[in-house]
């Protein structure tokens, strides 16, 4: 088993133990950051390429691997695509998100503490809350273990042009029910961005 065998939000109740609630525009206030030029420019050709491509892998290449570059422009990060992140076998907590971000500079190997991982996927962001749930115990476990216990642990779940937030604190899992729109992309790297202010 693994973090992709996770489909169903009553599985990862019933599996992982963790109570799950729905909340609305969380995040609808915090405050958009200046992206930069770079972004920008290339937003403006990767987007629409993404979008036309149509498939997890470009729009994981050509918008969210942008974005984590972006935001490591205005927050001190490390951030792993596709790594191997084997936390507890037993409890199916294996395998390879598809995007993790740590906040710490460290990028030759996973350090503590894991903050956000990401979920891209095609289409239906709802297909992919329960891995991204599954994902975000495995990194409270691996930040428990070493001896990093931080109160919140932050997924997103998107297809480039919408992005659904997750946070899990005390074994209660909150997903945000709201759709963030893309845009230019200046909401996006702030909300992932507040993440890592607290």
């Amino acid at each position: 088993m693994s973090y992709s065998d996770f489909k169903t939000l009553d599985q990862v109740n019933k599996d992982l133990g963790i109570v799950i609630k729905a909340e609305n525009e969380l995040y609808i206030n915090v405050e958009p950051v200046e992206v930069t030029q770079w972004f920008i420019d290339t937003m403006k050709k990767a987007y629409t390429r993404a979008i036309r491509i149509n498939t997890e892998s470009a729009r994981q290449a050509l918008i969210v691997d942008l974005m984590l570059i972006e935001l490591n422009q205005h927050v001190s990060i490390s951030f792993f695509l596709e790594n191997s992140f084997n936390v507890d076998s037993s409890k199916g907590l294996t395998g390879n998100p598809d995007g993790i971000i740590s906040h710490s500079d460290n990028q030759l190997y996973i350090t503590s503490p894991v903050v956000v991982l990401v979920e891209a996927k095609k289409s239906d962001l709802g297909s992919g809350l329960a891995q991204c749930l599954a994902e975000m115990e495995a990194a409270r476990l691996f930040n428990e273990k070493e001896g990093n216990n931080i109160p919140t642990v932050y997924g997103v779940v998107t297809d480039g042009a919408l992005w659904q937030f997750l946070s899990l604190k005390d074994n209660i899992a909150t997903i945000d029910s709201y759709l963030y729109h893309f845009g230019n992309g200046s909401q996006i790297v702030g909300i992932l961005k507040s993440f890592f202010d607290v």
